[in-house]
């Protein structure tokens, strides 16, 4: 019997990717989690609102990406 209470660990862990100019690596901000349907068929999304207001004030196009996580060891 599963415990009702015991939350499950985040199945995927969403960033905001700013590109740079030239070869310079994009950087990557994490800005929440988010939880794949039992039917795989979506996500719970929780996003950060501090990440969310990085995204207003940037002023130019970022990419949002959702990106499964590793599996623990």
């Amino acid at each position: 019997m599963t415990n009702q209470t015991e939350t499950k660990a985040p199945t995927h862990t969403i960033y905001v990717v700013e590109a740079k100019e030239g070869n310079a690596k994009s950087d990557w901000l994490k800005i929440g989690v988010a939880w794949e349907h039992s039917d795989k068929e979506g996500l719970n999304l929780s996003i950060n609102t501090l990440g969310a207001a990085y995204l207003q004030t940037k002023g130019q196009e970022a990419t949002l990406s959702v990106r499964r996580n590793k599996p623990q060891e």
